[in-house]
């Protein structure tokens, strides 16, 4: 039976990865049947002679099966909507989710639905044509008694159809494809009067239902407790954030807890094993006591409303269920992998999905390690032991995962883990039980609500504590594919699972204690030397849509970093927190030299503010200009910076990299604007033989003024406000003459960026563009003779 075993945990690893091949490269499927069909064949005769020597052929088999199944769930349907990307067509559908209210002002509120599509018109024809696909639209509701469409409704659209479109950064969570793993195609966006509900729902979905049910949940909690702690009690029984203090739910992830607030494996595993522990006080049998388990733990699913994150939870809980019903607890490798083998088939996608990717890794932890790890610490305190080796043996699994899509890692969390963990698993107990109590007996439930939320101050406080504590949380680097592969072999070696015989390190050491000694010393020496050995100069122009946002790393990891995007609309999306501080850390940036402020637009500098509250700021240089609301956000966010008011002819110099202030003019009149794109910085990067200009949102006056000065050429030009026709005349660009040019520009926007002139006269100087909405972030290296770019989307 170990053998099987083995054969499914490798074959369910090989499908996986399969799947990540067949994403990586485009594979001819034709050569990929034969070569299953090959190894196909080659299992099915070694099984039937001896199945011992089967394991190979079959673990190949499923790694090929993998990519084929792959390519071909992802082919789009030739009548998908997704074909009519770019066209301005007439929709109709039926909205297939419920609709989230996304943001209100009391009359206005944009509703973002899911729209499963039927029929699709364009402008030139007059008819429908059949269509499919489920597109996410975006409605703007102005008018007071707006009809807001329910789920299953349905919905006529008229707008331009988008295609999915994120920020294409290394290192960025991929929103794009967690729309595609919804089967979710395209996007749209319009205005109210751009759509009509022409057929109502007859009858009631127990979508909606359940959605009606938890919003009267809700406002009870809201009732009896402040928002915040409302918030955190409905995000530790459904999921989510909203209504929570941003600082609490920092405080939450610098303690390693911020898993606790969406539904996870950690909520089952409490709803199974309070039933377990109550049906044990009864003395009822396993049988009754799994079967009482699975139905409270597929309700519990249900009501937190069947997530994939649910969903894959419910099913690791239900099938631990039955193997302790059938007393097969030792097999829980394989149950882990036949669960990952059977949501990846029904959803190729998940795995890269952050959500998955986390719990399985930290599942496999707990599966692997957890018993190991125990005896590892057999020279503590049981009640020590056990909850630091649950933390450890899970943190363990999911590390090269952390330092990917993170960077940092709380040694805080073991603490929390033992001191908080526990009062947040009580209020979840209660919460569920007050939530039962209260459709019956409302005041009980009330109570019991209370209660809950005096413990949930206790949590803020603790959580508060432990945040604040110095070095709490510390920096790790960004691991790759390669790095991600020898931390687990090295993991695996250190925890026995070495084939051939290799020795363990404790054997190492006992029989060669001086050769490892001088291993260690050399090893270190070349991670010492590695670090401190001069890098190529790199300049990036990062993907942060309708903005700005350029970062300058020096041969020894200084950091100079040239505006931070920032969103329009009143969006509560803080680019710099989300997107900038992500992208930095992602290269290694822990402290900010200088940062630099072209203007102070919102599209330049709105996510300073973000930035300046997560990554340290030595410098701060500004425009001479009337401090806008993003400029007096950011001094509020951080009070240590040295404000530098930019000049003309301001230079400083880092590791050989001179940044050169080209042009900056004052405007702090009174009767002048607060920021004015012609009053934008320019700054010129000088490394060597190269040269990179950055020109903010320059137009054609602030240009004339250059070429008045004799500007120089650059090898790189950053070109002024997105690439408007009012910006990169003819004879400035003649006069820098650049080889490569980079547009920051959002993708479709509303602006018209760039506009077709600009591109003209940009080809016309045999120029090769890069624009971040089509290649995303663009990446320039150079040793100050060689120049190298690369990006993001090849």
């Amino acid at each position: 039976m170990g053998i099987l075993n083995n054969i499914i945990v490798f074959a369910s690893t090989a499908f996986a990865a399969g799947i990540w091949q067949a994403e990586q490269y485009n594979w001819h499927i034709p050569t990929l049947i034969i070569l299953a069909a090959t190894l196909g064949a080659i299992a099915l005769w070694r099984i039937r002679n001896n199945f011992q020597y089967s394991f190979w052929p079959i673990v190949g088999l499923f790694f090929i099966v993998g990519m084929i199944y792959f390519s071909q769930d992802s082919i789009i349907q030739p009548d998908d909507i997704s074909n009519f990307v770019g066209k301005t067509v007439k929709i109709e559908g039926i909205v297939d989710a419920v609709p989230e209210i996304m943001e209100s002002d009391g009359e206005n509120k944009r509703v973002r639905y899911v729209i499963r599509v039927e029929k699709v018109k364009q402008e030139r024809t007059k008819e429908f044509i059949k269509s499919s696909g489920r597109l996410r639209l975006s409605i703007q509701y102005k008018s007071d008694n707006c009809k807001v469409a329910s789920y299953g409704d349905n919905l006529v659209v008229h707008g331009k159809v988008l295609e999915l479109h994120g920020y294409n950064n290394p290192g960025q969570i991929d929103m794009t494809t967690s729309l595609r793993r919804e089967k979710i195609t395209a996007r749209m966006a319009v205005q109210e009067q751009d759509s009509t509900v022409i057929g109502l729902l007859k009858g009631v979905s127990w979508q909606e239902t359940l959605a009606s049910w938890r919003e009267g949940i809700i406002k009870a909690f809201q009732r009896v407790m402040p928002l915040n702690d409302a918030g955190i009690i409905t995000a530790l029984l459904f999921g989510g954030y909203q209504n929570i203090n941003k600082s609490v739910v920092n405080d939450f992830a610098a303690t390693g807890l911020i898993h606790i607030l969406s539904v996870s494996g950690a909520h089952i595993a409490l709803v199974a094993g309070l039933i377990r522990w109550i049906c044990g006080r009864l003395r009822l049998s396993s049988l009754v006591t799994a079967s009482l388990a699975a139905l409270l733990i597929t309700l519990y699913a249900v009501m937190s409303g069947l997530t994939p994150p649910v969903i894959r939870s419910a099913i690791m809980g239900l099938i631990s269920l039955l193997a302790v019903v059938f007393e097969r607890e030792s097999y829980a490798p394989t149950a882990l992998s036949i669960t990952a083998l059977g949501m990846l088939i029904y959803q190729p996608l998940l795995l890269f999905d952050i959500s998955f990717q986390l719990s399985f890794g930290a599942t496999a932890g707990l599966v692997f390690l957890y018993r190991p790890t125990v005896e590892y610490l057999s020279r503590l305190p049981d009640w020590l032991a056990g909850p630091l080796a649950v933390t450890l043996s899970a943190q363990i699994g999911v590390i090269p995962l952390i330092a990917w899509y993170f960077n940092n890692f709380s040694l805080i969390s073991f603490a929390a883990n033992i001191l908080v963990l526990p009062i947040v698993e009580l209020v979840i107990l209660l919460g569920l039980a007050g939530v039962i109590i209260y459709m019956a007996i409302p005041v009980a439930g009330n109570i019991i609500f209370v209660v809950s939320s005096l413990l949930i101050g206790c949590i803020i406080m603790f959580t508060r504590f432990l945040a604040e504590v110095p070095y709490s949380s510390i920096y790790i680097p960004t691991m790759g594919l390669g790095a991600s592969i020898v931390f687990y072999l090295l993991v695996a070696w250190v925890y026995g699972w070495r084939p051939f015989a290799v020795p363990g390190p404790k054997q190492l050491y006992v029989q060669w204690p001086k050769n490892c000694i001088l291993i260690v010393v050399i090893l270190t020496g070349m991670f010492v030397f590695y670090g401190g050995y001069p890098q190529p100069l790199t300049v990036h122009f990062i993907d942060v849509g309708q903005g700005d946002a350029s970062l300058i790393i020096t041969p020894h990891g200084r950091a100079v970093l040239i505006d931070t995007g920032g969103s329009f609309s009143g969006s509560n999306f803080d680019i710099g927190e989300r997107v900038v501080v992500p992208y930095i850390k992602h290269y290694g940036v822990t402290t900010i030299d200088y940062l630099i402020l072209t203007h102070g637009h919102q599209d330049h500098a709105g996510g300073a503010a973000g930035v300046a509250s997560k990554v340290n700021v030595k410098h701060l240089m500004l425009p001479q200009e009337q401090y806008t609301p993003a400029v007096q956000a950011l001094i509020r966010a951080r009070s240590d910076m040295v404000i530098i008011p930019t000049s003309t002819g301001q230079t400083f110099e880092l590791d050989g990299a001179v940044v050169y202030i080209e042009q900056a003019i004052a405007t702090i009149e009174k009767d002048q604007a607060a920021s004015s794109n012609e009053v934008s910085n320019v700054i010129r990067v000088t490394y060597g033989q190269h040269s990179f200009l950055i020109t903010g949102d320059l137009e054609e006056k602030g240009e004339k003024l250059l070429l008045d000065n004799d500007v120089k050429p650059c090898t790189v030009l950053k070109v002024g406000h997105h690439g408007s026709k009012t910006s990169t005349t003819a004879p400035f660009l003649q006069a820098v003459s650049p080889h490569f040019a980079v547009i920051s520009v959002g993708y479709a926007n509303r602006f018209g960026h760039p506009h077709p002139e600009t591109l003209k006269r940009l080809e016309a100087g045999k120029t090769t563009i890069y624009r971040t909405d089509m290649h995303g972030a663009v990446i320039f290296k150079s040793n100050g003779k060689k120049l190298d770019v690369d990006t993001y989307i090849k």
